[in-house]
């Protein structure tokens, strides 16, 4: 089995939920999966991306707050 290389912790109104994945790109899905699910409760919402490389973390990170960014933007309309 493969060791997880990137961790991304998201702290949810109901609790946080805990995402491993092999690659930013498999981290990526899941984690969009999770702010989708919160709907408009994803306004607050936060989360942290742990990786060991610099610039796939600040991908991640930026990636994910304009997912959370879209989301708001749907439900504002």
């Amino acid at each position: 089995m493969t060791p997880a290389t990137v961790a991304i912790v998201i702290a949810t109104p109901a609790g946080l939920r805990h995402l491993a994945s092999p690659s930013e790109r498999a981290a990526a899905g899941p984690a969009e999966e999770v702010l989708r699910g919160l709907g408009s409760a994803v306004r607050g919402a936060s989360f942290w991306v742990q990786c060991a490389d610099p610039a796939a973390r600040a991908r991640l990170t930026s990636y994910l707050w304009g997912v959370k960014a879209e989301i708001l933007a749907e439900k504002a309309e």
